[in-house]
């Protein structure tokens, strides 16, 4: 398949039951890895483990080449679609969302809040549609954080859902959103949602049945490989 058609089949995957698993990759090796197991449709990155595999933190701390590259090289080493965290762009969107399509990603998440602060909703809607505007095919997660930074507003969650969706997103990711708010979101949002996996959290098929479209695991599974790692190193050196 070509980008186009990893794009196609990556969205077409969000439209309809069963739940999209999306195993999270942070480099070549554990994206061959994580393709080959049964069952797994597509790959997303993640921006915590791709920029610590680089020596880097979170947050838009590693230069915007670098993470482009490295999600490049994973969509390359798969047949499958490959969805890239690129965070909020690296201060240029639009050129990160062609720069990605061209290193052979499906799709992006794209965040609404930068510096720890929310980014006004209708500007994030409006960076939507250039997104949308420039690689029409690119399928965009777009990730609402009101759960993440702050108390957390469940109409502002809705709100926003809607609107970015109005706006071109295919995908909404409420963020570290509660467990029994699930519900509600997947009724009142007007599209597909992503939730994370976290502790305490539904499993996958209670998710599914309450409709969500998607599961992510961010930068969980990086964590517990090297936990894993380390672990084993320990017993040795004890």
């Amino acid at each position: 398949m070509d980008t186009v058609e990893k794009a196609a089949l990556l969205r077409s995957l969000h439209q309809a039951p069963p739940l999209l698993v999306l195993p999270n990759a942070w480099d070549v090796e554990s994206a061959r890895v994580l393709a080959a197991l049964p069952g797994c449709r597509a790959l997303a990155t993640t921006s915590v483990g791709v920029a610590k595999s680089l020596g880097f933190e979170d947050g838009e701390q590693a230069p915007a080449e670098e993470m482009i590259r490295t999600a490049g090289r994973i969509a390359a080493a798969v047949e499958l679609p490959v969805t890239g965290d690129l965070e909020r762009g690296y201060g240029d969107p639009v050129g990160t969302a062609r720069a990605a399509w061209e290193a052979g990603l499906a799709g992006i998440n794209f965040e609404d809040s930068t510096a720890g602060s929310m980014v006004d909703a209708d500007e994030q809607a409006e960076a939507i549609r250039g997104l949308h505007a420039a690689v029409p095919e690119l399928v965009v997660n777009a990730r609402i954080d009101v759960f993440l930074r702050r108390a957390g507003d469940l109409d502002d969650a809705v709100a926003r859902g809607n609107a970015y969706l109005a706006a071109g997103a295919d995908c909404v990711y409420p963020i570290f959103c509660p467990a029994d708010s699930i519900a509600e979101l997947v009724g009142r949002i007007d599209g597909p949602i992503n939730v994370a996996a976290t502790p305490g959290a539904p499993s996958p098929r209670e998710l599914e049945r309450l409709g969500v479209a998607r599961l992510t695991f961010g930068g969980g599974l990086a964590s517990a490989a090297y936990a894993e790692a380390a672990r084993i190193a320990r017993d040795a050196l004890s």
